[in-house]
């Protein structure tokens, strides 16, 4: 439960932050490729180790994501101060090739050892095999990400207005939108360290707590953080019980009940201003 409340929260708060980095409601913590890189870690963990990979997947798993996201930052670190066309971009490619090696690698490990790969890119609290000391590093850094997207909450409701407004209005732009890839980066590497790719959660939080609290970061972000955690606590518990005695990868439940979500979000946003153009 306690795994699940850190990789809710960690989720929904990096989608907080990469949604106002691009300044899109429909983006994702894994849209930048920094889940890719995490996977990719975990992926080269089982092959070199073998049956000792377990206890190294965590560790190589936050090790890829930060590579990852070092090297995007290095690439596209020219988009830091526009509105992040080509962050997108970078990301897309980015995850597109690391998947490639992902499936690469997948088929060069043992048949046996696929499944540990297969557990990984499904997300699963099943598994968590850090202890209480990974669990306390893993809340302390959530916990410090949400402070520093809680300190930057005014500048993100000023980015909201655009670059342009914000800068006059005394924002350093391109500052805070560094400080929000690296802290979206951060705590979405502490989350997939700790129970694989579990997907939506970091898109659909955030998106629907701006129906219920408004756009206003000093609210959005604290609340976006605690919705998601009881979430992903709530959906690995259903996770447990659906197929009881068999348990569902809870990355399974929240695509399942994601998926169909954001199919409904991407529609609504479409109608709009289809209605208006007729209006």
């Amino acid at each position: 439960m306690l795994a699940g409340a850190i990789v809710g929260a960690a989720l929904a708060g990096a989608g907080v932050a990469f949604q106002a980095l691009l300044r899109n409601p429909l983006a994702d913590p894994f849209l930048l490729g920094v889940s890719s890189g995490a996977a990719l870690g975990a992926a080269l963990a089982v092959l070199a180790l073998g049956v000792a990979a377990p206890l190294w997947m965590p560790a190589c798993s936050f090790a890829g994501a930060l590579l990852v996201a070092a090297l995007i930052f290095v690439l596209g670190r020219r988009s830091f101060g526009t509105a992040g066309a080509t962050l997108l971009l970078l990301g897309v490619v980015v995850n597109a090739i690391l998947s490639s090696w992902i499936l690469l690698l997948a088929h060069l490990v043992p048949p046996s050892e696929r499944l540990r790969i297969l557990a990984w890119l499904t997300g699963s609290l099943g598994q968590v095999a850090v202890g209480p000391a990974g669990l306390g590093a893993a809340a302390a850094v959530t916990l410090g990400g949400g402070l520093v997207l809680q300190w930057l909450a005014r500048d993100l409701n000023l980015l909201a207005l655009g670059e342009t407004v914000a800068g006059s209005l005394g924002v350093a732009v391109r500052a805070v939108r560094v400080a929000l890839f690296f802290t979206g980066s951060l705590v979405t590497a502490v989350a997939v360290a700790l129970s694989g790719l579990v997907g939506f959660v970091g898109l659909v939080v955030p998106h629907l707590l701006r129906l219920v609290c408004g756009p206003d970061h000093r609210l959005l972000v604290p609340a976006s953080m605690l919705a998601g955690a009881a979430l992903l606590v709530l959906a690995d518990a259903a996770a447990r019980s659906a197929l009881a005695p068999e348990e569902l990868p809870v990355g399974v439940v929240t695509a399942l009940a994601g998926g169909p979500l954001f199919l409904w979000l991407l529609l609504h946003r479409q109608r709009v201003p289809l209605a208006e153009a007729q209006t």
